[in-house]
């Protein structure tokens, strides 16, 4: 069967100019990962853009997986010149609008963070796993989060940041209150192996299906996830890098560059993964170059992919940024 999935027009602008290059890639990589080998190219059918591959029948699993491509608004069977629309609407467990409404400055694009969610669900080989667990270690205001919720995924995000866990803890409560769902906040604290203690809010959350899913905040260092989640690791972490040059406030009132950080924070990523699950890190190559970051993540106890599909997502956003995504993996012994 010859498959024809429509891309969708984007509202940003900037990201409409790549998003044809990274959804052919994105979806290359979903489909080794669920085991179908077909070659992605690229179709105008009046007008619109297609991705297009052949292959046989795809399993209820493989349907599921590959509509739910970041970029994606109709699949279809393509028989001739001729469009025949296929019901492989990606399940929902919530209104895919709730990552969209919140606006502020330096908001990763929910498209691309979806993205980053299923490069790491397709490398780490979690592709067809009920709930997966995502962990994001520096969610900000919990794009991620959001992400993941919706497509009915557990997730934690890691956040130091006070004002922007609760600016997403309050939206998150007005949204689900306006959409009329069933949720309730819970409020812990976890404690550290060094001494103190890490403020835990979970959002637990009835979806239209009327099951249950979580997302929780915590606040607290990023480099604090590792001991932290060590009993209960995610299977799959996303993280979209700093596009500055300086991050992470030291005791002593200075700034130590994102890399300081970076060195120290790799090893607590590794350790709150499980083994054999991978992370998708997305990156401004102008402030970090590709196999500069390689180099660090190796050196935490990451691995490189083999596969050339993982090796090149770089695109332009705007003058001091031009993005790119490294997927690593933590090795399976």
């Amino acid at each position: 069967m010859l498959y024809a999935f429509q891309l969708r027009a984007h509202s940003n602008a900037r990201y409409q100019v790549s998003l044809l290059s990274l959804s052919q890639k994105e979806l290359a990589c979903m489909l080794a990962a669920c085991g179908v080998e077909a070659d992605v190219f690229t179709r105008t059918l009046g007008g619109t853009p297609f991705l297009c591959f052949e292959a046989d029948t795809l399993t209820p699993a493989q349907q599921a997986f590959l509509a739910g491509a970041s970029g994606v608004y109709m699949t279809a069977a393509l028989q001739g010149d001729l469009l025949k629309p296929l019901d492989l609407a990606l399940p929902a467990f919530l209104p895919n609008d709730m990552p969209e409404v919140l606006k502020y400055k330096g908001k990763t694009n929910s498209d691309f963070t979806r993205m980053l969610i299923n490069l790491a669900l397709a490398a780490g080989g979690r592709w067809n796993t009920q709930r997966p667990y995502i962990l994001d270690p520096l969610c900000g205001r919990g794009t991620t989060l959001f992400c993941a919720l919706t497509r009915g995924m557990n997730a934690i995000g890691i956040e130091n940041d006070r004002k922007s866990v609760q600016e997403g803890l309050q939206y998150a409560d007005k949204w689900l209150q306006y959409h009329r769902l069933k949720h309730a906040t819970e409020r812990s604290s976890l404690t550290l192996p060094q001494g103190g203690s890490v403020p835990r809010t979970m959002l637990r959350v009835t979806g239209e299906d009327q099951t249950e899913r979580q997302i929780t905040f915590l606040q607290t260092d990023t480099r604090n996830c590792g001991s932290l989640l060590k009993k209960h690791p995610a299977d799959a972490l996303v993280a979209d890098l700093p596009y500055g040059v300086q991050h992470a406030p030291q005791a002593n009132g200075k700034t130590s560059s994102f890399e300081d950080l970076l060195v120290q924070a790799l090893p607590a990523w590794r350790q709150a993964l499980a083994p054999g699950r991978a992370a998708a890190l997305a990156f401004n190559t102008y402030t970090l170059k590709r196999d500069h970051l390689a180099s660090l993540a190796e050196g935490a106890g990451f691995q490189i992919p083999d596969s050339p599909i993982y090796s090149d997502f770089s695109h332009w956003v705007e003058q001091a940024v031009n993005r790119d995504v490294l997927v690593v993996l933590v090795p399976k012994y």
